[in-house]
């Protein structure tokens, strides 16, 4: 009986560990292609994760609920959430169904109106710096700021970016632009995956964004969520809060505006006035029909 008793505790023990991480693939329902960069997080938790070129994810929920809510997301496909009960102790295989995001239909006209700047353009000595450390726990984070387009559609040309520093030869970033609600970013206005590499290792970046064709007025939450990075040397660490580490640290501005952050792609946002991150957008005024 005690062996009895011993071999079913080493059982459960074993599921219990095993149930420590979820993994499998991501695809597309009606081709079955993997998706890249596909997110998956653990709702209300700084859990999350983001799909690499095959699809395939692994992610470690340790000391999470059986019950607790694991959500499938990716842009212009339908999100899927199932618990983590559903996904332990096997290889998952996940399709997600395409689902555009439906927005109003409008008719743009050619039309050579102004070119304005909007956001924070430059930055302060004292304004900080935000961004993430490490070269995969930061996936799926997100940093960005409230920006007013105006009451008038208009067109966005480029996206700049000051870059204080980055570890990394590359970083991979994917675009979101959202609503607000609530001083919150809502829902997502984009329906394509727009992901952004940054190159230099220090500086403003301009981002050409007129091929992607994107019209907005009102006020918009833009944010950059980290989806990759590759590795670097151990010289280009960089000292933060007398430690070394590899980050993407962007300038801000003291005293105009704010921050949204969210740590992992289903925790909850943070919106910090004070400071904002140097990001604007160059747009142009447009004629809608």
């Amino acid at each position: 009986m005690k062996l009895l008793s011993a071999v079913v505790l080493f059982s459960v023990m074993c599921i219990h560990l095993q149930a420590q991480v979820i993994s499998g693939k991501v695809m597309d329902a009606s081709n079955a292609k993997p998706l890249e960069y596909a997110s998956l997080g653990v709702i209300d938790t700084h859990l999350g994760i983001v799909t690499n070129e095959k699809g395939e994810f692994s992610i470690d929920v340790k000391g999470q609920s059986s019950k607790a809510l694991v959500r499938v997301s990716m842009i212009g496909y339908k999100a899927q959430t199932f618990t983590i009960e559903d996904l332990a102790n096997k290889e998952n295989i996940l399709k997600l169904e395409t689902e555009p995001i439906q927005l109003g239909e409008v008719t743009v006209k050619p039309f050579s109106g102004k070119l304005k700047k909007a956001g924070t353009t430059g930055y302060t000595t004292h304004g900080g710096l935000c961004g993430w450390g490490g070269t995969q726990k930061g996936q799926g984070n997100e940093i960005g700021t409230k920006i007013e387009l105006g009451t008038s559609p208009v067109l966005i040309r480029s996206l700049h970016v000051c870059l204080f520093r980055q570890s990394f030869e590359s970083s991979l970033f994917r675009l979101h632009i959202r609503n607000i609600v609530n001083n919150s970013p809502s829902l997502e206005l984009l329906t394509e995956n727009i992901v952004l590499p940054l190159t230099k290792s220090s500086g403003w970046i301009d981002i050409d964004l007129k091929k992607y064709n994107l019209v907005f007025n009102g006020d918009i939450a833009l944010t950059l969520e980290w989806v990759n990075v590759t590795e670097s040397t151990k010289s280009k660490l960089i000292k933060v809060n007398n430690k070394e580490a590899y980050c993407v640290l962007f300038n801000q501005k003291q005293k105009q505006g704010g921050i949204y952050t969210r740590w992992g792609s289903e925790s909850k946002w943070i919106w910090n006035d004070g400071s904002s991150p140097s990001f604007y957008l160059t747009v142009q005024e447009q004629q809608i029909e």
